[in-house]
């Protein structure tokens, strides 16, 4: 415990020293802290009340604790390399942010929960900001209202259930039992994941996800997309043991995932199309929560981080290498480490092995019921179809600076590889077959599909929040009718 939160202080202590000079060397010397102490905490370590009764705040270093470290390290490795050439206080506050999203997959506390939801909030908003462009300056703007508007109402769920029960604490609160035995109990429940679906950019709930992922410059979208929608994903893996929140969260699922792959599949410009499958990949990830299949979900969360924050990386050098976003137009101009990186990307993204993305797939269908299988399959069928359109991107026409790519195509191919060996069921004929065919479903759908382009609805801030409010109310009602 000792070391984990050691490794927490030391990101906020660099972070800050950064910001008043030699950014790059604490960054890079908060990475260093942060790998070292992690090796120091790691399998992991028991519950343990920092601060002490009655205002303690409970913290554990649990399977997602782990998860998220390893990945916020490797994103924070790979930004570090990427976005060297960068000055000011640009580092500093990547550090900063990471260091929040490590500090929130420590917690077990509603409270703890709440605020650094809040204070990563607030740094990504300046750093979606950072290029000073008027786009950005609105996108940022959206992010940081829906944001916040959706922590009020977690707080307003806090402060329910914390009246009914007298504690924050995720262990106690499961402890009780309680569920949603009591109408406060179930609007409170409601509050708190609608709150965390729209921090966490779930479908018609966080609508800041694509213009904020858009504008950002290309490390900050690599980490909002890899790793700081994951703190809300581990919030509801945290909200899920204290209450009975399986119906809600596969329901969520299917909406974000089935609805950001229909934004996605028409969309032209490669990181508004890259931003909708953050939303679509959240889907395997609430549909594995909700089935109880939490490792599952880890995984996916874990899978996603390595292989978006490379398309992500990979995407924003093709913009920066050719000034066109369009994916026709980037088409034949893109560098060799651009085209790999897409490529492995699409890849691991389609589900095909053995990379990371065929291994979390894999691993979530294992004992999924019936139903539940045909829901992944459908999809990963869209994924495929609209990441078909990328393939005319993996022809190279030169060479290029590599940066950040390497670290996170090897952590894309070592997840993939490493689970690949150690679960036999993934080496099965069959399992591989049905990725193989679920991939060639929607590379052969994304032929008609094109032809028929359809042009859904542009939301902007004032029909998102409304989409916000009408989706908390939605998860409410659900809570009180699963009383």
């Amino acid at each position: 415990m000792a070391a984990a939160l050691s490794g927490v202080l030391a990101y906020l202590a660099f972070g800050l020293l950064g910001l008043i000079g030699r950014p790059r060397l604490f960054s890079l010397l908060a990475l260093a802290a942060g790998v070292a102490t992690f090796s120091l905490w790691a399998p992991g370590f028991p519950e343990v009340l920092v601060g002490g009764l009655p205002w303690g705040i409970a913290v554990a270093g649990d399977p997602w604790t782990l998860g998220m470290w390893a990945l916020g390290l490797t994103l924070h490795g790979a930004v570090l390399l990427h976005g060297r050439a960068r000055k000011e206080e640009f580092h500093p506050l990547i550090t900063l942010l990471i260091g929040t999203c490590l500090a929130g997959a420590l917690s077990r506390d509603l409270f703890n929960l709440f605020v650094l939801m809040d204070l990563s909030s607030l740094l990504a908003t300046i750093l979606v900001v950072w290029e000073r462009r008027e786009r950005a300056v609105w996108a940022a703007f959206r992010y940081l209202v829906l944001t916040e508007v959706g922590l009020i109402l977690y707080l307003m769920g806090l402060g329910l259930v914390y009246a009914r029960t007298g504690t924050l604490s995720i262990t106690a609160l499961a402890q009780l039992g309680l569920g949603f035995s009591e109408p406060i109990l179930a609007v409170g429940a409601g509050l708190l994941v609608a709150g965390t679906a729209v921090k966490t950019g779930v479908f018609l709930l966080g609508l800041w996800l694509p213009p904020a992922h858009d504008q950002a410059p290309t490390e900050v979208s690599a980490v909002l997309s890899g790793l700081v929608v994951k703190v809300g994903v581990v919030a509801l893996a945290r909200l899920s043991e204290a209450f009975p929140l399986g119906p809600i969260l596969v329901i969520l699922g299917a909406l974000t995932g089935f609805g950001g792959i229909a934004y996605a599949l028409w969309e032209k410009d490669i990181k508004i199309f890259l931003a909708h499958h953050t939303a679509s990949q959240l889907g395997y990830m609430l549909l594995g929560l909700g089935l109880g299949m939490e490792l599952g979900a880890l995984l996916y969360a874990v899978a996603h981080g390595f292989f978006k924050g490379l398309l992500f990386l990979a995407a924003g050098s093709g913009v920066v290498q050719t000034g066109k976003r369009e994916i026709k137009e980037l088409a034949g101009r893109l560098s060799w480490p651009v085209a790999v990186g897409l490529g492995v990307g699409t890849w691991a993204i389609a589900g095909l092995p053995p990379l990371a993305g065929f291994a979390a797939k894999g691993f979530l269908s294992q004992g999924a019921p019936f139903w539940a299988k045909a829901v992944f399959s459908g999809l990963g069928i869209g994924t495929a179809a609209s990441f078909s359109k990328l393939i005319p991107l993996l022809r190279p026409i030169g060479t290029g600076p590599v940066g950040g790519l390497a670290v996170l195509v090897a952590g894309v191919m070592g997840l993939g590889l490493g689970a690949f060996f150690f679960v036999p069921e993934l080496r099965e004929p069959r399992a591989v077959a049905e990725a193989a065919l679920v991939a060639g479903v929607g590379y052969a759908l994304h032929w008609p599909l094109r032809r028929w382009p359809l042009r859904f609805p542009e939301l902007g801030l004032d029909r998102s929040l409304v989409s916000l409010l009408f989706g908390t109310l939605g998860i409410v009602i659900l809570a009180l009718f699963l009383r």
